[in-house]
């Protein structure tokens, strides 16, 4: 066997019928990737009879005086349970690199360590502890079971599978539908956006991620371009708020004057106690209602054609749903927006055959009081389990070179950081 670099298209054929691919071991992604700070080179592990039985991509950064470090982003795309054929790519592998001044490659394949449910409970008996075993002692560093967002990519994910014949919106908490059902009555509505809206929801993550803009315009035209990113807002259709907004005040007020009239027919009885607790809190939707015409009809002298209040971006790859990244306006989160778009694009795309949504990295951290509680807590109640990864490696090719980069690099670290 040999290690060789193949072509993108060489590399495309083979992930074709592999049965683990994933969107970040791609050409697209690749190709976005060498746009940004990245060199994307293509691998193969062949066989005697020239067939790829492995391949990867790697990612390739150029630091100083020609060193390199590499990383595999979810990656290799082989039989990790196939211990030999793990040992040969490895030692192989080692040998190509070594010859091209590679110091260290990362790695962080998408292998379960645990599955979790919502709470964060181990619910399967999945253990791959022996692929873990084996990938140290064929000398792979494992950087730890963390909890957070330490490694380049999450380790603790919240997943969503659904069968054909599934009721989504029965799959979700109580609280996720309480909202969901909110956000309809206040007019919210999700619409696809086009390549020209790129810069609108660049405005709603901004804060959230370190890239720029050019990254997805760049994602957009290279995913986009084989039907794979799909872009989404949460519209405020203020004219539907008001109507809507009306229909339940008019509703309410239908309800509470039967009520007042079941209480005067009682006055005199000893057992109205439930009369008048159906009362107080009738008169205090009517209220909320009253308060929502109010603000629906401000809103619509302001924003008559509606108003964009979040955004989303989606991955569409292997019959997956990867919800990218999202954001909304802060003014109006008691709207719901995002609660309301997830749901609409799980229902959308489980209807085209979808079964599988991946609403990205949470925290493995379940206290209340950590800081990405609120995160967490909002992934894992739409039908969502966990899905907690081996985590992630590194495998040192040059150790001379590495400890001399690990050095350095905090130097070089601090004078990239501008001053302001």
């Amino acid at each position: 066997m040999r290690i060789v670099e193949i072509q993108p298209d060489d590399f495309n054929k083979f992930i074709e019928n592999f049965p683990y691919r994933n969107f970040y071991q791609t050409s697209e992604y690749g190709m976005l990737m060498d746009r940004h700070q990245f060199d994307d080179y293509y691998l193969g592990l062949k066989d005697d009879n020239d067939n790829i039985v492995a391949a990867t991509l790697i990612l390739v950064s150029k630091v100083f005086i020609g060193y390199k470090w590499g990383y595999c982003p979810r990656g290799y795309l082989i039989d990790f349970n196939n211990k030999e054929l793990v040992k040969t790519f490895t030692d192989l592998l080692k040998q190509f690199l070594a010859k091209r001044n590679f110091m260290f490659i990362k790695l962080d394949p998408l292998i379960i360590n645990k599955s979790r449910n919502n709470k964060g409970e181990v619910t399967e008996d999945i253990n791959n502890q022996i692929i873990f075993d084996n990938l140290i002692s064929l000398g792979y560093e494992h950087g730890g079971f963390n909890l957070n967002f330490e490694n380049l990519k999450p380790r603790w994910n919240a997943v969503a599978i659904f069968d054909s014949y599934d009721n989504i919106f029965q799959k979700f908490s109580k609280e996720k539908r309480n909202k969901i059902r909110k956000a309809d009555r206040l007019g919210i509505e999700i619409i696809k956006g086009s390549p020209e809206d790129i810069r609108t929801f660049y405005d709603f993550i901004e804060k959230k991620y370190h890239r720029k803009l050019n990254y997805y315009l760049d994602m957009y035209e290279i995913f986009g371009k084989d039907d794979m990113f799909d872009l989404y807002f949460a519209n405020l259709n203020t004219s539907k708020f008001v109507e809507k907004s009306k229909i339940l005040y008019e509703q309410e007020e239908i309800k509470n004057n039967e009520i007042n009239e079941e209480l005067e027919y009682n006055i005199n009885s000893n057992n109205t106690t439930n009369i008048i607790k159906r009362k107080m809190h009738s008169d205090m939707m009517l209220n909320n209602y009253k308060q929502n015409m109010i603000n629906a009809t401000n809103l619509f002298k302001e924003y008559p054609t509606g108003k964009l209040i979040g955004s989303c971006a989606v991955i569409k790859y292997n019959k997956e749903i990867f919800f990218l990244i999202y954001g909304y306006d802060p003014n109006y989160k008691s709207y719901c927006p995002m609660h309301y778009m997830i749901y609409q694009l799980m229902e959308k795309y489980h209807r085209e055959g979808y079964n599988k949504f991946n609403l990205n990295g949470i925290s493995g951290d379940f206290n209340k009081f950590n800081s990405l509680y609120g995160l967490t807590k909002f992934k894992l109640g739409f039908g969502t389990h966990i899905e907690e990864y081996i985590g992630e490696f590194t495998l040192v090719i040059n150790k001379h070179k590495t400890n001399v980069y690990n050095k350095l690099n905090p130097i070089f670290e601090w004078l990239n950081t501008p001053v302001l």
